[in-house]
């Protein structure tokens, strides 16, 4: 390939170090040039064929920040073809975003295919496009990842359907990261704003007030309702007996179902009972040794049980937050486990997870808080429970 008068072209020792310098940066720092020859139309001919399939190589290259490189050069380009751009768009989190967040060209049907891969990097591209349909709103909603609709709900270019939006409140209203940015979308229907004024704070309820002309009369009704109604399903605790419910957190365990997920659940169910017996009984240790460990109040004890459990050690932030609001609340799963005490608790307990531990730029901590709203798991946990003889669910944490 020959050098042209552009200062950004490739030169012969350009393609020299191409071959002979194995590494990612010389590889990106080529790309730079190669792309702005073949943008400024500066090559043609074979030289244009040559430079076009090297360009692909780099597409498909082993380095993933070559692959990075290469997205965010092509995202908004000429040279992005069909091909190339599904291609990107299938690859990893960092390597597709640039793609999934800018390029106008992809389908509903296809970005619809990438959001059922569970990928939240890729969820969080496609909820802040510049345009996002209904369905693919939808769609971000049903991932349960609080961060991602979060980001959808504050993205102006969202088209959100009304059931959506009231999908996003039955399940999540009570988490101030949804109820604000939802306030502040333009042109919410009056049904939307009523259900609204139940979970949003003062502030934010007086602003919606004044901007769509509530009467008090009407906002204080809406407020008793809210209060009646049931954002969280009040958990069914398992019965009294100690003996029982080790029983079944052992069935638990041997079908490997007494996961960091399912602790996280439970703990910010206010099934406290059933998150210490589950923490000993996966670190097989005595259930009052794992008390102690457990509600120490220095940095050790949990740590150490998380260790025995085998445990990430990463995901320790959100069950030590989950952990000081039943110190702080003293709630103890209470006599029964059930009324406004465990309720109060689960919304406290969910919002400060979140908004504690949402910022966590960890995979592992990612992950857990989507399971957290996951209703996948739920039949592994009734026939779970079927299967040790237990007629109730003891860990169902969201309402649908």
């Amino acid at each position: 390939m020959t050098a042209t008068a552009t200062s950004s072209a490739l030169s012969h020792s350009d393609v020299h170090r191409l071959l002979s310098d194995h590494s990612a940066d010389a590889r990106i720092e080529t790309l730079t040039k190669l792309v702005s020859s073949l943008e400024g139309d500066t090559l043609a001919g074979p030289e244009r064929e040559i430079a076009t399939d090297i360009l692909h190589r780099f597409a498909a290259d082993a380095e993933a920040a070559v692959r990075e490189a290469v997205a965010w050069q092509l995202h908004n380009s000429a040279l992005l073809t069909d091909a190339l751009a599904t291609k990107l768009a299938r690859d990893i989190g960092r390597v597709a975003f640039p793609v999934l967040r800018n390029t106008k060209r992809l389908s509903d049907e296809f970005l619809l295919q990438v959001i059922a891969e569970r990928d939240a990097e890729k969820h969080m591209a496609i909820a802040s496009r510049w345009n996002v349909s209904p369905r693919l709103a939808d769609a971000i909603v049903e991932t349960a990842n609080i961060k991602v609709i979060a980001c959808l709900l504050g993205n102006g270019g969202a088209r959100i359907a009304d059931p959506t939006l009231h999908k996003a409140l039955d399940r999540y209203g009570h988490l101030s990261v949804v109820n604000k940015p939802m306030a502040e979308r333009e042109s919410l229907s009056l049904p939307v704003v009523e259900k609204l004024v139940a979970y949003v704070s003062e502030d934010i309820r007086s602003n919606l007030v004044e901007r769509h002309h509530l009467s008090p009369v009407l906002v204080a009704e809406l407020l008793k309702r809210g209060r009646e109604a049931a954002t969280m399903l009040l958990l069914k605790p398992l019965a009294g007996n100690l003996d029982e419910l080790e029983v079944v957190v052992r069935h638990l365990d041997r079908d490997a179902r007494l996961t960091p997920s399912l602790m996280l659940r439970a703990l910010c169910a206010g099934d406290v009972e059933l998150f210490t017996t589950g923490l000993a009984v996966r670190a097989k240790v005595a259930t009052e040794n794992a008390r102690l460990l457990i509600w120490d109040d220095g940095p050790l004890g949990l740590r150490a049980i998380f260790e025995k459990a085998r445990f990430p050690i990463a995901l320790l932030p959100p069950f030590r937050v989950a952990i000081d609001v039943v110190k702080e609340t003293g709630y103890d799963g209470g006599a029964g486990g059930t009324g406004d005490g465990r309720h109060d608790y689960q919304v406290m307990a969910l919002a400060r997870v979140f908004e504690d531990c949402g910022a966590i730029e960890d995979r592992l901590v990612d992950d857990l808080l989507l399971q957290l709203f996951d209703q996948k798991s739920d039949e592994v946990i009734d026939a779970a429970m079927t299967q040790a003889g237990m007629p109730f669910h003891p860990i169902r944490a969201v309402h649908r």
